[in-house]
């Protein structure tokens, strides 16, 4: 009997994955299977998975040969699996040794969802710094979002949207609570189908535990999203997600206000004035009208701290901004 698929959607990401598997596959039990679902990778990934293949049968790795998009191959992923739990995980992250065995043991207590911490690393995974996903939850709990009062918790708590399942290795679900979930085909495309599909779960009372440790090492400034374009990741983060909250909850409700409130911490400000001399300074690549209409999105709701976001940034001067710009690489080149 599989109890839990760990399912790794991938595409060209060979020289990653095996570090990936070597994390993984020997604290695999017989309770673990492992699937691999590749979108059609023109690098090493082939070579990489079916090294390891021969010491590990339940390490599944299928080749369907062309892009579905990462909506698409993370259902498709989930599809193949077997487990009665299903932990997607990225093909460029680690997983912290004892890991499975504390997921094992969690899902014994038959939650919908389990949620974990994880930490931030370099592309080198050299550690950077830890990022809660709540603010003062530090130790497991449970949560029951049938109850009106646990759900406002949960919200109110959220400090990241990892808390609602932005982060693709975070969460440890059900399969039948994924299976459960009835999206809209407007969810494929958005790069957020595990969001969709697990908060569209929640009308019908879903039980989440936090499990407050840190299972995984995450590879920071390895994004495939945004294609070269700091605008369209932008949009990705703002649009996308917004339309799947609106969509769920109500755009007017206090579910999509409190994700919209942890959206400002995933996008800061700092990083839509960095957008904004972007696109000053490459207009054939990112779109400052598109820019500004998600800027007007991100801080819709109102009150005094976002309408004066939303002032400063359209007030601040592409001088400024390239002068402010240029002083910070001085200070990170000539200050330790």
């Amino acid at each position: 009997m599989i109890r839990l698929s760990i399912c790794i959607p991938t595409y060209n990401f060979g020289q990653f994955i095996g570090q990936t598997l070597d994390s993984i596959l020997p604290q695999a039990s017989s309770e673990v299977e492992v699937i691999i679902l590749d979108g059609g990778s023109t690098d090493e990934t082939s070579t990489a998975v079916q090294a390891r293949q021969q010491g590990y049968p339940k390490l599944k790795y299928f080749n369907q040969n062309f892009r579905g998009g990462i909506d698409r191959d993370i259902e498709k992923a989930v599809s193949l699996a077997q487990g009665q739990y299903c932990w997607l995980f990225s093909a460029d992250d680690i997983m912290v040794p004892g890991a499975i065995a504390r997921v094992l043991d969690a899902i014994g207590s038959g939650y919908d969802i389990y949620l974990c911490e994880h930490d931030l690393c370099s592309i080198g995974m050299n550690e950077i710094s830890e990022y809660p996903i709540f603010n003062n939850i530090k130790n497991q709990k449970i949560f029951n979002l049938s109850d009106a009062y646990q759900k406002n918790e949960y919200f109110r708590s959220a400090r990241t949207s990892e808390a609602f399942f932005s982060f693709l290795a975070g969460p440890i679900f059900k399969r039948a609570t994924w299976d459960s979930a009835s999206i809209p085909e407007s969810f494929r495309g958005t790069c957020w189908i595990v969001a969709g599909r697990l908060l569209s779960a929640i009308k019908n009372g879903i039980t989440i535990q936090y499990l407050g440790e840190t299972l995984i090492h995450k590879r920071e400034g390895n994004d495939s999203f945004s294609n070269g374009s700091l605008v369209n990741r932008c949009r990705i983060s703002i649009e996308g997600f917004q339309h799947i909250i609106n969509n769920i909850f109500g755009s007017h409700s206090e579910e999509a206000f409190q994700i919209r409130r942890v959206l400002h911490r995933d996008i800061p400000f700092r990083s839509l004035l960095f957008a904004k001399l972007s696109a000053a300074e490459h207009p054939k690549k990112e779109d400052m009208a598109l820019l500004r209409k998600l800027v007007k999105m991100h801080y819709a709701d109102p009150t005094i701290k976002n309408w004066v976001k939303f002032i400063l940034f359209n007030a601040a001067p592409i001088p400024g901004l390239k002068a402010a710009h240029g002083f910070k690489h001085f200070i990170r080149k000539h200050v330790t």
